[in-house]
Parts: C-alpha cells; structure tokens; sequence
C-alpha cells in the first residue's frame, strides 16, 4: 500500500510539472483549434459537504475550482449552448481558428443548481443539464450513492456483524462473492463497478438486502433539483436535455424499459415550460446499436457519450459525441485544467467514473 501511495505521489508530482511547462509553451491550447470540447461535468460541491457525503472522486469539482475554470474558459474558448453547438454544425458556420467548449452536467444534482448556477449567471455562461426526469423533485438516491452509504455504514459494524454479513453473501453466486469481497476490502468503486453489470432490479434487491442486514435505513436527504429549481435555471441560458427517466444502463433493460426510459423522458420535459435541447445523454456512457436506434426514432437530434476526445465542424458521430469528463484532482489548477482539455492527462491516469 505504501509503494502505492508513494508511486501516486510521483505520477501527481510529474503530471503537475508538466502542466506547468504546457501551460508555458507557445503552442498552448494549439491542438483544440477548430474542435469542440464538449465539457463532463457531475457535481459542484463545498469541503464541508465532502467531508459529510458519499462522493466518488471522479464525480466533483469543488465550488472553488469550478468558478476559476469557467473563468479559464471565458478566456480561452468561445463557450456555446447545445442550440448554437447544433444549429452550428447545421448551417455549417464553424470556424476553423476559434476553440469551441459546451458545458455539460449529467444527473441533475441539486449542487448543480447550489454551487453551480450562480458561477455561470455571474460569467453569463450557457451549459446543459441531462436529467433523469425520474428523479427531479423526489428524494430518492441513485443506486451507486446508496451502496456507497451502505459501504460507509458497513465499515463502522461490529466484526461480528461483519462477518455474518459477508458469510450470507458468500452463501450466493459468484457475483454475490465478488460484492463481498468488495464490501470487506472497503472498496467502494468497485463494488458499483461490479454492480455496473447487474440489472437495476437485481441491484436494488442488494441494496433492500444490504440495508436490511446492517438494520439501518437509507436517507431521505434530497440530491437531485426540483421542477421549479428547473425552470428558474432554464430563464438563465440554461438548457436542460435527458439522461433518461429512472437512470438505468440501457444495454441491460429489455425492450420496453428502453422505449419507457427513452421515450418517457423526452415526453417529460417537453410537456414543461423549459429551454428544453433534444439532445439525449447515455447513462453511465453505455449504448449500442438498439439504443440509439430508439434515442434516433424518438426525434433526439444528437447525443452524447463518457467516451473521450472532441468533435470538429464535420460530425458524422451526431448520436455518440465524445466528452472531456471533469474532476477535481486532475483539473484543481489552470495548469492542471488546460493540461487535460488538450488530452494529456491519458499519460498519468487512466481511471474515468462515468454516470
């Protein structure tokens, strides 16, 4: 553990070292004229609220960071709306000098609206959201942040309450043995990687299962917008495009839950008074050929993909455009931020958290 530690330490020390020295070049930012960076970002939290949630690293910016990023971008991109990114490449109006960015938000979080909203009223910044319409005005988590609280609450048991716990999971499948084993080493990423490949029925069964056998009740708190929070962000160059209805990986969903989660959001928000973008964004980054036949026949006119890179002024890829995904450790600093927009940072790290 340590020689990990200390070989993680090297690699941020060397990753920094370098985006100073990029940050310094002549050719800065170079590479990323004539292309759009369409921008990944999850939520915008405090340090408070780090320190008292369940928030997986890839998942945040802070509040601080966020600000002097939309700065940095204010200065070097011309920042566009999902309309003007669309309605560009339509009419065939880009510019071959100019670096483009669009800003992007999947889940809906309420710190979006908290932390991030004033940040981009205050630099007149456009962005999207991708909602799970599902989720907007409930309390309900989604699956990952319960097994994440889960994970948390399990570690401060009792051993003996450990133990029998990770002995009924043993008792199961394989697949019940690799959640354990999880559980036990306290690694909390990949017990929801793990969970990736499962059902959103199967999933939620674990979860009512885990909760049940560590006798606690899962929070209430809300984390997602409500409606009204919606509408008062979409009179504020805020656009608000689907990530759809319950959040479920679509390859894993029979046909009718795709047509449910597809179709069912574009009904939701169409049916309300927002600045409303038919652009559609794949849960945790998964589709395949089905999915976007529906995403296509449900009138989407593009969407979106965690797959990384950028896009030019000739898209053929409308219903799988690439993204650059923001966190906090990799982007804290200017140095740091420009380093990984130009795509650098694929030297140093390679873990991505999708949504």
């Amino acid at each position: 553990m340590e020689t990990i530690n200390a070989l993680g330490q090297v690699k941020g020390w060397a990753r920094r070292c370098a985006a100073e020295l990029y940050a310094r070049s002549p050719g800065f930012l170079r590479q990323l004229r004539g292309k759009v960076t369409i921008l990944m970002y999850h939520r915008v939290v405090t340090v408070v609220e780090l320190s008292s949630q369940f928030i997986q690293p890839g998942m945040y910016v802070t509040s601080e960071t966020f600000d002097r990023q939309v700065r940095f971008l204010c200065e070097h991109f011309d920042v566009l709306s999902m309309h003007e990114l669309l309605s560009m490449w339509r009419n065939k109006t880009w510019n071959g000098e100019r670096r483009y960015c669009v800003i992007t938000f999947d889940d809906g979080w309420l710190d979006n609206y908290v932390h991030a909203f004033p940040v981009l009223k205050q630099y007149d910044v456009p962005a999207t959201i991708f909602l799970p319409t599902g989720f907007v005005g409930t309390a309900m988590w989604f699956w990952p942040e319960q097994l994440g609280w889960l994970s948390q609450r399990f570690a401060l048991l009792l051993s003996n309450q450990k133990a029998k716990i990770l002995a009924s999971l043993r008792e199961g499948d394989s697949w019940l043995n690799g959640i354990a084993f999880a559980m036990e080493t306290g690694e909390s990423d990949g017990l929801i990687e793990r969970c990736k490949t499962a059902s959103h029925e199967v999933i939620g069964e674990l979860v009512s299962r885990l909760a049940g056998e560590m006798e606690v009740q899962l929070p209430n708190q809300r984390l997602v917008m409500n409606w009204g929070e919606v509408e008062e962000m979409s009179d504020a160059r805020i656009s608000f495009g689907s990530h759809s209805v319950a959040h479920k990986i679509l390859t894993t969903v029979s046909d009718t839950e795709l047509h449910e989660e597809v179709y069912g959001s574009l009904e939701a928000l169409r049916t309300r008074n927002l600045n409303f973008v038919p652009v559609f964004c794949y849960p945790n980054g998964n589709y395949s050929p089905s999915v976007i036949r529906h995403v296509q026949s449900a009138g989407y006119c593009a969407a979106t993909t965690t797959e990384p890179g950028w896009e030019d002024g000739e898209t053929s890829q409308l219903y799988r455009l690439k993204r650059i995904e923001v966190h906090n450790d990799l982007t804290y600093s200017d140095a740091l931020f420009a380093f990984h927009l130009a795509g650098y940072n694929t030297a140093f790290h390679s873990t991505r958290s999708k949504s």
